[in-house]
Parts: structure tokens; sequence; C-alpha cells
């Protein structure tokens, strides 16, 4: 079943098509996932995407903020296995990444649109967030809402002196 989106993206309120996909090192990661403790931040990506390389390393230093307090930050890529592995390795990326099937199967099934698309969902799957591209406040209230869920410090997600665009579409 397709998700209906506004834009490309799922509205807060609605559930998340769920899946259960292979990750590079093996095994699988699954969505929604109701044993996490708080919220989980999932981004899906493609390597080629430079608004994704702008991103992830803001979605990843996200992640070393939140995981020791059970916070959890999951990337879906678009590239298959090897792609999802060598991006992950090129970006020294730690957050669980997964990689969707040849055709994209998740991918559709949440119409997206462009890439990234980012959602906070809960552990019923339903959106708290959601938006596609790099947008900096709006990532910054994500990861605050997502530290909060996990009782840990509101993170620290952008350095003095980066420069940085409010705003890149996908």
């Amino acid at each position: 079943m397709v998700a209906t989106t506004i834009n490309g993206v799922i509205p807060a309120g609605a559930r998340v098509p769920g899946f259960t996909l292979p990750r590079p090192g093996g095994g699988e990661l699954t969505l929604p996932d109701r044993a996490a403790k708080g919220l989980t931040l999932a981004i899906f990506f493609k390597n080629t995407c430079p608004t994704c390389r702008l991103i992830l390393p803001f979605v990843e230093r996200l992640h070393e903020q939140v995981e020791g307090f059970g916070g959890r930050v999951v990337g879906i890529s678009q590239d298959g296995l090897d792609g999802a592995r060598e991006l992950a390795r090129e970006l020294a990326l730690t957050m669980p990444v997964a990689a969707d099937r040849d055709d994209w199967p998740v991918s559709q099934e949440y119409d997206l649109v462009s890439v990234p698309t980012l959602y906070l969902i809960d552990g019923e799957g339903k959106v708290v967030r959601g938006f596609a591209g790099f947008q900096k406040a709006e990532l910054m209230r994500v990861a605050t809402e997502l530290a909060a869920s996990v009782g840990a410090p509101v993170p620290v997600i952008y350095r003095e002196g980066e420069a940085l665009p409010d705003l890149k579409p996908g």
C-alpha cells in the first residue's frame, strides 16, 4: 500500500508503511520498531545526491549524541547493499544503514519524490515530523525532539563557523 503524501512527505499523524530491509554488514533493519525507547529518525538517501551528502554528517552527529541514551537514527539507502556500505565508509557513518531493494519498493511505498527525505516516527509508526531536503531549522527541531524522547541533552549538530544554507532542496 502506497502512503498518502503531501509534496512527497507523509504528513504528521499518519502512519508510515512498515518494512524490513537488509543491512550491508548482515542482519536487518525493521521500522517501525515497537521496542525503541523513544522516537526514531529515518533518512532516505542516495549516494549521488549532493543534498544527502550535505545532511548525512549532521544526522550522524545526532546519532552519536543520542545512541547512548537509546535514541535511534537509521538510514535507508537507494543504492543497494554495496552502495550503502560504500557511502557509510566514505562518510564514516556509524548509524545503522539498510538498503532498499533494486526496484526501491520501500521508497515507492513511501511515495518519495526526492531525497533526502526524513521522518521522525514513534514506535507504532506514526509520523511526528517529516521533511525533504536540507532544512537547517527543521533538522534541529527533529534532533531536539528525538533527544527529549530518550532523555538526552539537546544535541549540538551544527558547529560554530560551519557555513550552511538554511535550505537546500533534494
